[in-house]
C-alpha cells in the first residue's frame, strides 16, 4: 500500500498543477530543477527520489490499478487526477504508517544509497574475515564503495571495530519495530550467508516489492535521520555519511555558478565566463535559491515583483507558471517567478496563503 499512499499524497498535494508524470520524475528523483522544485513547494520533499528504479510503466500501472479501485478519478477534459472519498480514505491509512513519517527523500536521495552499500559491505567484510575467511564475493559490486570500505578495514583491523558496529547498529535498531528490524537484517550478509533478495522478502512478508523497497529505503532514512542527530553515539556508523554533505547543491555546475556570484559575478559575465546560455544561469540560480534558504533573491527580484507574484498566486489558486505569467506585469520573467515559487514553502508554512 505504500506505493499508493505516496502517489495518493501526491496528488493530493499537487492537484492540477502538474501532470501525474511529473509525480513520476519526482518519485525517480528526476535530476532537474523542476522536480526538486515541485517537491518544495507541494511540500512532498519526503518523497523525492525515493524510488529511482521505478519504471514508467510500473507507475502506469499503478495508477490504472488505483483507477480501477476507484481510489482516484480522472478528469476527462483536463486529463487531471483527484482522489474518491475512498481514496482519501486509504490515504488517512498511509498517514498512520511509520513509512508515512521515516521518509526524507530530498535531505537523503543518493546518500541513501551510498550509506546503505557501505553498511552492507562493511558488516559482510567484518563477518568474513573475523571468521578467517578473507576470500569472499562481496555482495556490493560498485568500485566506489569498494574502494571506501577497503580505506576504512585497512584503517580499523581491530576486531572490537566489529563489535563496535554490532552495538551501533543494535542500537539503532531497538529504536524500530520488531518487523522492521526484521526486514532491514533480513538483507545484512555475513560469513558463508547471503541476504535476502528484496522478492525473497516480500514473499516471506507477504508483501509486494514495491512495498518492500519503500519499505527498506524509509528505514534506511531513519537510521541516517537518528545518526545524523546523534553522531557521539554512533562513532563507527557515522563514518559511513561522511563526505556526502559537502555540496549542498544537486549539481556541480551550479554550485561553479554560485562560487562567481559570490564573487560579484553578473548574470552575463558568469555565462561569458562559464561559456555557457543565460537560461542555464538562471536555471542554477533558482537551483541555488531551492538548495541555500539563505541566498537573497532581492537583487533579481524586487519586493515589489515578489508580492506581485504572490498575489498571481492567491487570486488564481495556482502555481502553473503560464497562468501566473498572465495575470502578472509583462516585465516579470518567469525565472523571476520560480525564484519567487523557491521561497512560497516557507509563506505555505505560516498559512498566508493556500493553493
Amino acid at each position: 500500500m505504500y506505493i499508493e499512499g505516496i502517489t495518493l499524497n501526491c496528488i493530493a498535494k499537487i492537484g492540477e498543477n502538474r501532470s501525474i508524470f511529473g509525480i513520476y520524475h519526482l518519485i525517480t528523483g528526476k535530476k532537474s530543477i523542476q522536480s526538486v522544485h515541485d517537491a518544495r513547494i507541494f511540500q512532498v520533499e519526503k518523497y523525492y527520489g525515493i524510488y529511482q528504479t521505478l519504471s514508467r510503466q510500473q507507475f502506469i500501472s499503478i495508477i490504472n490499478k488505483m483507477t480501477d479501485n476507484e481510489w482516484i478519478v480522472k478528469d476527462m477534459n483536463e486529463g487531471f487526477y483527484h482522489l474518491s472519498s475512498h481514496g482519501k480514505e486509504i490515504l488517512e491509512q498511509y498517514f498512520d504508517t511509520n513509512v508515512y513519517h521515516y521518509l526524507d527523500g530530498l535531505t537523503y536521495s543518493g546518500k541513501d544509497n551510498t550509506f546503505i552499500e557501505r553498511l552492507y559491505l562493511l558488516v559482510q567484510t567484518y563477518s568474513n574475515v573475523l571468521s578467517k575467511n578473507p576470500s569472499f564475493i562481496p555482495i556490493i559490486d560498485n568500485d566506489k564503495t569498494t574502494n571506501w570500505v577497503k580505506t576504512f578495514f585497512r584503517k580499523n583491523r581491530d576486531p572490537k571495530i566489529a563489535k563496535q558496529i554490532f552495538h551501533e547498529l543494535h542500537g539503532l535498531l531497538k529504536m524500530l519495530t520488531d518487523i522492521e528490524a526484521e526486514i532491514f537484517v533480513d538483507r545484512l550478509s555475513g560469513y558463508n550467508y547471503y541476504g535476502l533478495s528484496k522478492e525473497q522478502i516480500a514473499a516471506k512478508h507477504e508483501l509486494s516489492k514495491d512495498d518492500v523497497h519503500i519499505i527498506l529505503t524509509a528505514i534506511t532514512h531513519k537510521l541516517m535521520g537518528m545518526i545524523v542527530k546523534k553522531r557521539e553515539s554512533f562513532e563507527i556508523l557515522s563514518q559511513l555519511t561522511e563526505s556526502q554533505y559537502n555540496n549542498k547543491f544537486i549539481t556541480n555546475t551550479a554550485n561553479e555558478t554560485y562560487q562567481l556570484l559570490m564573487h560579484n559575478y553578473s548574470i552575463s559575465d558568469i555565462a561569458i565566463e562559464r561559456n555557457l546560455k543565460m537560461n542555464t544561469i538562471y536555471d542554477h540560480i533558482v537551483e541555488i535559491a531551492l538548495y541555500d534558504t539563505s541566498f537573497d533573491i532581492g537583487s533579481f527580484v524586487t519586493k515589489r515583483e515578489q508580492e506581485e507574484v504572490i498575489q498571481a498566486v492567491k487570486v488564481n489558486q495556482t502555481l502553473k507558471l503560464k497562468t501566473i505569467k498572465e495575470h502578472c506585469d509583462p516585465s516579470i520573467t518567469y525565472f523571476q517567478i520560480r525564484l519567487v515559487l523557491t521561497r512560497l514553502n516557507k509563506l505555505l508554512l505560516e498559512g498566508e496563503y493556500h493553493v
